[in-house]
């Protein structure tokens, strides 16, 4: 009985967290999509927080918060970033605590072209509150949490099609190292390798109007999500005392929902909003509600006093 209701717990938890941790606002969390996107960013410094919530119309929600860092050619071409994250899910408020630690090698290699890797290592602790799950008979299970290291390798390929239009793809392999997931002490229960790709094309319109189509796909076992959709760029101000950029995009997660994002860059501060509107089988329950999401981002630069003279709608990623 009590491997029955642990191997049940985990099937349930995969299906309705499907492929990880994730946020809709994907092109925000660089480590999470692939380590090579580390340092991919205009300041030499970049602190970010980004709150997630969802399922709120259905069951309890789904909370995830990240925090994360990132410092630009540390050493030559060298990038590093840390990020830490918590997520909590349902009535058995299922904890995912971690910690990554990334670093990433860009190349040029010649005047249209660059590739950049990555390597992501972590350690996360997962926990369940039995005290709010109910059961027919008395279960003794004996781990309440469990321990583990994960693994990530990323590549990603820039290229400059013309003056105005620039490609990135990439592709990256996340839990390498298959993690162990059991809290009853099998060997059987391992968390799948994550594969991902994705690719966008960043175009110039002119001096104040960018958009960029993206594609992001991620696999994991039986799992799949494919996204879809633009984003839109326009530069509202640019003066020597100000710059303001208004930013939004929307896009689509297959047979999911409906992800539309707004936000605003004043200078270094770069603030967004999201929200999925429900669009699957699960609408007659959600009322096509789905999740809200916020980030809010800062850079800086060691020189703070020298600043380019180049209009940079958005950093290069995604």
């Amino acid at each position: 009985m009590i491997r029955f209701v642990v191997i049940l717990f985990f099937f349930l938890s995969y299906n309705s967290l499907a492929q990880d941790v994730h946020f809709s606002q994907f092109n925000e969390t660089k480590a999470l999509i692939n380590p090579a996107l580390v340092g991919y960013q205009d300041g030499d410094y970049k602190i970010q927080a980004q709150r997630r919530s969802q399922w709120g119309s259905v069951t309890v929600p789904f909370n995830t918060f990240s925090i994360s860092l990132e410092a630009k050619n540390i050493i030559k071409k060298l990038s590093f970033g840390v990020q830490l994250l918590n997520d909590i899910a349902g009535d058995s408020h299922f904890k995912t605590n971690g910690v990554t630690f990334s670093l990433s090698h860009n190349t040029k290699v010649n005047s249209s072209n660059n590739i950049s890797f990555g390597v992501l290592a972590g350690t996360y602790q997962r926990s369940i509150d039995y005290s709010s799950l109910v059961f027919n008979e008395t279960e003794n299970i004996p781990n309440n949490n469990i321990d583990f290291f994960d693994f990530a390798l990323g590549f990603v390929h820039e290229i400059d099609l013309n003056i105005s239009s620039t490609l990135i793809s990439g592709i990256s392999l996340f839990h390498l190292n298959k993690p162990n997931q059991s809290l009853i002490g099998s060997n059987n229960i391992q968390l799948p390798i994550n594969s991902k790709l994705h690719t966008s094309i960043i175009y110039y319109f002119n001096k104040k109007f960018q958009v960029k189509p993206t594609l992001y796909y991620s696999e994991q076992g039986e799992s799949r999500e494919l996204i879809s959709g633009c984003f839109f760029n326009y530069v509202l101000n640019n003066s020597s005392a100000e710059m303001v950029v208004l930013r939004a995009g929307i896009f689509n997660r297959k047979n999911d929902a409906i992800i539309t994002e707004f936000g605003i860059k004043i200078d270094n501060f770069d603030a967004m909003v999201s929200y999925d509107t429900n669009i699957s089988s699960l609408n007659s329950a959600s009322d096509y509600k789905g999740g809200f999401e916020f980030s809010i981002a800062y850079e800086w630069s060691v020189l703070e006093s020298v600043k380019s003279n180049e209009i940079k709608v958005c950093p290069k990623y995604l």
